[in-house]
């Protein structure tokens, strides 16, 4: 590849995922019930406002769940799977592409609970004062995981051995789910 073709290659792919990224926390924090007045959250609920709100005049939630977000990020990765390929010069099946962007949906959103859930037992060693916006917003964002395993596993002589099962299981998750459906787009691209 030449290195105009790979700079913009490497143009599309960080803009695209930076976006996607933001348009998945929004629908995590969502999902979650991450408190949207949050300093670190206000930001990211501001940059994907309009083209969600645009969204929402047609799509539907469904149970409470931002359905409008879900598909605003497969639109994004599949755009960005077609413009990757213009400047290959090759072409992208539109179903790969979706499956391909399902796929990453579910593997960036696994990552997101891995790296909280990492992050917030390294902070409870250091930062263990509750009004900090980090530590609320991950505690926040990790209580839907961590709490069934809590209920399970309550801590043993003062240690939370909960983030430990939840980081395995969902790199076992991880692993069963996500690689058969980039796997099954690969095939289809």
């Amino acid at each position: 590849m030449n290195p105009i073709h790979d700079s913009f290659s490497f143009l599309i792919e960080s803009l695209f995922q930076l976006y996607m990224l933001l348009v998945l926390l929004r629908f995590l924090f969502q999902l979650t019930r991450v408190n949207f007045r949050n300093p670190i959250v206000t930001p990211i609920v501001k940059l994907t406002q309009l083209p969600l709100a645009w969204l929402r005049r047609f799509v539907p939630g469904l149970f409470g769940v931002d359905l409008s977000a879900i598909v605003l990020f497969i639109f994004l990765g599949m755009v960005k799977l077609f413009l990757l390929a213009l400047i290959a010069g090759g072409m992208v099946s539109p179903l790969g592409a979706a499956i391909w962007s399902v796929a990453k949906l579910l593997d960036m959103s696994f990552w997101i609970f891995i790296i909280a859930i990492f992050m917030q037992a390294i902070l409870s060693w250091f930062m263990p004062q509750q009004g900090n916006p980090i530590t609320v917003l991950l505690n926040d964002l990790t209580n839907p995981v961590l709490r069934p395993i809590r209920n399970l596993l309550p801590a043993m002589s003062g240690m939370d051995f909960s983030p430990i099962v939840a980081l395995i299981a969902l790199n076992f998750l991880q692993r069963l789910l996500i690689s058969p459906l980039f796997y099954a787009a690969a095939q289809l691209m």
